[in-house]
């Protein structure tokens, strides 16, 4: 297995000297679960003894699982720590050269742990260079993308004499040595606002007169509500012939391309051919067309089309799109060339294993067909993720293996869930989903406690689906990355850029709580029954009535054992009874969580608690 770039960083680490102590690291990255523990030690030791887990691995190549579990990661939050023990995460390198935000190397040093927790996909968002003009924090966030072939340079340790690109294939080999894949998200639609692709192209983007957004960010356009009713009837009736542009006064803000592109400091400036001064606009929620977010003010979008009826960003321009551009408008063919070879260029140069596309359902068809087509004649296996809420066969005809869904929505409400359960039940689901109690734009799902954590990932993980773990959930950490869906007000004033992770230098709480031995378990379980390689994907799924609301119960059965999960969605105890009878005296066993039968006869469990229960059907 190609391990070169992993024995270059290794060699480099071996030639270096640090003070023998000097480094805090949490002690759970040594395998360790203790609460609190922290460790003042040498760095080389620890990435050298790292290193030497990794590089002695054994790896027997097995095939990933039914239900795998996936690590979504952002690398400089994650393996973000205050290494020097002074109370902050540190912008710039500390003494010894060490970045105290997140890194790839830091990364790597972490694998073992993540092995041990039963990691079999890492997914990271975006590692790209990052735009510095209106960043949001102190960091800026991944999405504002300032160059797509380009690396953001903050994920390499400084005083290691290599390029980024060496740090992150180095990454990718040792997760490769570990029998972990590596899925990349790609930001195929939009771009920062200094992007150097303007330079060169800034025909794939479009342009406004500065003084439109030299004060304030561009605003939506608005629509009255008779428009917006028009307008929502025709796009759920997936009509596009005649969807209503919006106002001239709006359109009129939007100029023709620039000749002439230049940076004045961070901003991009064009000059047109009467001279008059431009640059490109920010972006927006375009859907629904009277959506409340806030300006997205770092990023703008790629100019798929050229038509002259049609060169503003609206709703009918960047997402449902009008049928006479699709039509009329002609592509920009050395645009699309560039986005469809992106990922091939990180198949080939790096060897990831799959790419999870940023708002890939926004995206014409037609574009999208044509990424995922090149990427797969470059690597016949490679995964496709959708982030997509909606789980639909046109998922399936796009050519994707599984998509994000709707379960962190409705993860704390169990008529959601019990829906979502009654549709896994009647087979209504066309692909995978991601079995997530949250993502990097809800809240996380310790708001509601390290018990809540406990029993979403016992109830979620006998689901057929791809069990997933938002890095920081382990650990029981609440901040959330982003405040992007489901937040209340008063949330967006409690978290602003600065203390986000999304965009500004921050750290989880390592040192706390964690339910690593715990997940630990319910893994055990998982494989204890997957016998005779059958594949959780080949049990049956029913959903078990319960007379409490808050209480939800589903069995899986093969020809081999009947699993009988229940957990209670609410905080307080719950009362229940189960419509196939008493567990307990079925021949079933009391397999795990804690429960117990009343006077009258009812089940008990506390506040979140869950309950397992197993009956072998056949010796096999």
């Amino acid at each position: 297995m190609v391990k070169e770039s992993l024995e270059k960083l290794y060699k480099e680490l071996k030639n270096l000297s640090f003070k023998p102590k000097n480094y805090f690291i949490p002690g759970i990255w040594l395998d360790n679960a203790k609460f609190g523990e922290i460790f003042d030690l040498n760095p080389k030791d620890f990435f050298v003894q790292s290193f030497n887990k990794i590089l002695d691995f054994n790896n027997n190549e097995q095939a990933i699982s039914s239900n795998p579990i996936v690590y979504s990661m952002l690398v400089r939050y994650t393996t973000a720590y205050d290494h020097d023990g002074d109370g902050k995460i540190n912008l710039n390198p500390l003494e010894n050269g060490f970045f105290e935000t997140g890194t790839f190397l830091k990364t790597i040093a972490i694998l073992p742990y993540l092995k041990n927790l039963g990691v079999e996909i890492i997914y990271l968002l975006p590692i790209t260079k990052i735009g510095t003009f209106r960043k949001k924090g102190n960091l800026g966030s991944p999405y504002a993308c300032k160059n797509p072939l380009k690396l953001d340079e903050r994920l390499a340790e400084p005083f290691l004499n290599l390029p980024v690109e060496i740090h992150f294939k180095a990454f990718v080999e040792a997760c490769h040595l570990l029998g972990i894949k590596v899925v990349l998200e790609f930001v195929l639609r939009t771009a920062s606002l200094d992007s150097e692709l303007a330079l060169e192209k800034p025909n794939w983007f479009y342009w406004v007169s500065e003084e439109v957004v030299k004060e304030n960010s561009l605003l939506p356009p608005r629509f009255s509500e008779k428009e917006l009713k028009e307008i929502c009837d025709a796009v759920a009736k997936e009509d596009f012939s005649n969807l209503i542009p919006p106002p001239k006064e709006y359109i009129g803000l939007f100029t023709e391309i620039p000749n002439k592109v230049f940076y004045e400091n961070e901003n991009l400036v064009g000059i047109l051919t009467d001279g008059k001064r431009v640059t490109v606009p920010n972006a927006f929620a375009d859907w629904p067309p009277d959506d409340k977010q806030p300006p997205w003010t770092d990023i703008t979008y790629f100019r798929y089309f050229e038509h002259s009826s049609f060169n503003y960003i609206a709703y009918n321009t960047v997402r449902m799109y009008a049928e006479a551009l699709l039509n009329e408008g002609k592509k920009l063919d050395d645009l699309w060339n560039f986005l469809a070879q992106l990922i091939p260029y990180y198949i080939s140069n790096f060897e990831i294993d799959g790419a999870m596309i940023d708002m890939g359902h926004a995206i014409p068809k037609e574009l999208l067909t044509k990424i995922l087509k090149t990427a797969r004649e470059t690597k016949s296996d490679f995964i496709f993720w959708e982030e997509n809420f909606n789980i639909t066969n046109d998922s399936v005809e796009n050519g994707y293996n599984a998509t994000l869904g709707y379960l962190p929505f409705v993860q704390a409400e169990p008529k959601g869930l019990k829906e979502i359960i009654e549709k896994i039940e009647k087979k209504n689901y066309p692909l995978p989903f991601f079995l997530a109690p949250e993502t990097h734009n809800t809240p996380r799902a310790s708001k509601l406690g390290c018990d809540f954590s406990k029993l979403v990932w016992t109830f979620n993980s006998f689901l057929p689906g791809i069990r997933f773990i938002l890095s920081g959930f382990e650990i029981c950490d609440s901040t959330p990355y982003n405040t992007g869906l489901c937040f209340t007000e008063n949330e967006l004033k409690e978290y602003p850029p600065e203390k986000l992770p999304l965009f500004s230098a921050l750290s989880m709480n390592w040192n706390g709580e964690n339910l690593v031995k715990f997940i630990k378990v319910v893994n055990e379980l998982i494989e204890k029954y997957r016998v005779n390689s059958v594949s959780f994907f080949e049990y049956e799924l029913f959903s078990v009535k319960t007379n409490n609301v808050n209480v939800l119960s589903y069995l899986r059965k093969s020809h081999l054992f009947e699993i009988l999960v229940v957990g209670n969605f609410s905080e307080g105890f719950s009362k229940f009874t189960l419509d196939i009878g008493n567990p307990f005296s079925a021949s079933f066993r009391l397999e795990f969580g804690d429960i117990c039968v009343d006077n009258e006869g009812a089940f008990v469990l506390p506040g979140y608690g869950y309950a397992l229960w197993v009956r072998a059907l056949s010796s096999g």
